[in-house]
This record gives structure tokens, sequence and C-alpha cells, in this order.
């Protein structure tokens, strides 16, 4: 069992997902201005809190640049919006319900789980978990998506982060 593999068609792109604010998503909107990373998480999962900077950065690097990244919470509206609080997380979470409609679709089974969808609307990469070369290769993917210089996530101010942080 794996979450939806590099190359194939990502599921929902028309669906209308709400954010934690009450305001409507839709991927295919997304994608029409460029790439989307795509982040789903549970709040109490340790590798979550650890990933969720780092996509951060990825906004704040590359969000003039045409790249959207949205969040998808397996949380409440309530508990996603002090998750964001607390972790600076200034783009957008979809907050799924007790159904997890966007987890199912995207076939994931351990959070957090991260997919850049090309604007043609196909998985160009994903990761499970918070591994330090796996977030760097995410990175790495988006700068390749948009034609910028590879770009680690990683800086020297992350040398207190661990390497492998367990869900």
């Amino acid at each position: 069992m794996s979450p939806i593999e590099v190359g194939a068609p990502a599921p929902l792109l028309h669906a209308k997902l709400t954010d934690a604010e009450g305001h409507t998503h839709v991927l295919a909107d997304a994608l029409a201005r460029g790439p989307v990373v795509l982040g789903l998480y549970k709040s109490s999962c340790q590798a979550s809190k650890t990933m969720f900077p780092f996509l951060e950065r990825l906004h704040q690097r590359f969000g003039d640049q045409n790249l959207t990244v949205i969040g998808v919470a397996q949380d409440s509206a309530n508990v996603t919006r002090s998750f964001a609080r607390r972790y600076g997380i200034t783009f957008p979470i979809i907050v799924e319900g007790d159904e997890y409609p966007v987890s199912r679709a995207y076939d994931i089974f351990a959070t957090p789980t991260v997919f850049l969808i090309r604007p043609e609307g196909t998985i160009a990469y994903q990761t499970m978990g918070f591994f330090r070369d796996q977030v760097n290769e995410l990175g790495n993917a988006v700068a390749a998506e948009l034609g910028a210089p590879p770009w680690d996530l990683f800086t020297a101010e992350d040398a207190g982060t661990p390497v492998f942080v367990p869900g």
C-alpha cells in the first residue's frame, strides 16, 4: 500500500474544498496558475509539525513564481487554525472532516504525506513522513517544475532539526 505514485493523475482536481477560514479552493484553479504542493497532515503527528514549517518556506520562496501550497488537515477547523498560528503557516489549509475525502482519494496511510502536482494534473513528486533528504528532494522538485535553480529546503539554521522524525 502506498500513496498515489509519480506520473499518476491527481484526484479531486475539480472538487470544492473548504479551508479553516471558510474559503473554497479548487485544485484545478490553482493548477491553472502553476504547480501545487499538497501537504496532508494531522496536528498530533510530530513529523507533520516538523514538515509544515518547511512547506511554509516553500510557499514564501516560490509563491510569487506561481507555486500554490495547500495543506489538508485531518483535524477540526479550530485545531487547524491553532496549528497554523503555532507554526506560522500562512498558506490555506483545507479541513477534511470526519470522512477524510482527500486522504482517501490520495490513498495516504501516514502523515505527513506531500504531493507536488504538475499544472497538467499529474503527480510530479510525493513523499511520506519526515526525512531530511526527501524534504530537500521536494524543494529541488519544486524548483525544477518552476524552471528555477535547485534549492535545498534545509539551511545551516536547521542544524538542530533531526534527519528523521517519526510520525
